[in-house]
Order: C-alpha cells, then structure tokens, then sequence
C-alpha cells in the first residue's frame, strides 16, 4: 500500500484512489474511494505507484555486466525478490540499493535457464560470457579505430 506524498503536506493512501488525473498545472486530481476529491502536486510519478508489483520465486538472479578500459570484465550478481507488471513486460525489482537497477545483463531463472531482455535465451552462463565478451571487444575496436 503505497502512500501518496504531495507537496501540500497530504498523505493519501494509494488504496482508497479510484482515479487519477494529470492537469496541465502540474497537478493531480484525485477521486477517492469516499467520494472525496484532492487536488495536488505529489512528490513521486503517481503512476509508478500503480504499477502492480508481484514477488519473485526465489532464484531468480540478474547478471549485470561491466567492461573496463584494460578490457577486465566484472560481473555482479543480484537476486530479483519482485516484479513489477507493466504494459510493455515484466520488469525484475532487486534487493538493495542502486541507480542502475534496469541495467542488467541477463536473468538466471531458478531451474538455471539463462535469458536477456530481447529474449535470447542461452545454455549456460559461460556461454552467455563468450558471447558478451566477443561483442563488447568488437566494440571497442571499433571505437578504437574511429578515434
């Protein structure tokens, strides 16, 4: 149950909002579920705080992927606890903290299946690494020579 923060200092219980409208002032209107109506600026997008979340089975793991300038790849790990059920597909919501927390690599599913975000699904995680690494190389030679 998500609480609506608005900068006129209102909590509003996301549970008792029937609808939501963006006017053009940069507020929102709001219909309540006790036929009330609230008019504010909230603090967060209003619609992100729709977006059902539903918890992820354990074992789902995100594979995020870094190529350092030496040509060194690190690879860190993080569990998916949730996920989120937009419009467009299913997006995984991980455990702690991070700014780049869409900018995952691949998702190792609990039965050890490997997929990305295209759908590409591989054998294994080594053959996901070759495959990776051959690419981000190609890359920067690529860049290299344009330089």
């Amino acid at each position: 149950m998500p609480i609506i923060t608005t900068k006129e200092g209102l909590n509003i219980n996301s549970e008792h909002v029937v609808q939501f409208t963006a006017l053009r002032n940069g507020k929102t209107r709001f219909l309540l579920s006790t036929g009330g109506e609230q008019i504010c600026e909230a603090y967060a997008d209003v619609a992100e705080l729709f977006i059902p979340v539903i918890p992820a089975n354990p074992g789902f793991i995100a594979v995020f992927a870094e190529r350092w300038e030496d040509g060194f790849f690190q690879y860190k790990q993080r569990s998916v606890i949730a996920w989120r059920l937009c419009p467009s597909g299913n997006y995984p919501i991980f455990e702690g903290y991070g700014d780049s927390n869409d900018d995952y690599a691949v998702i190792i599913d609990p039965a050890g299946g490997i997929y990305d975000g295209d759908g590409n699904v591989y054998a294994s995680l080594e053959d996901w690494k070759k495959e990776y690494e051959a690419e981000a190389n190609e890359l920067a030679a690529r860049s290299a020579k344009a330089a």
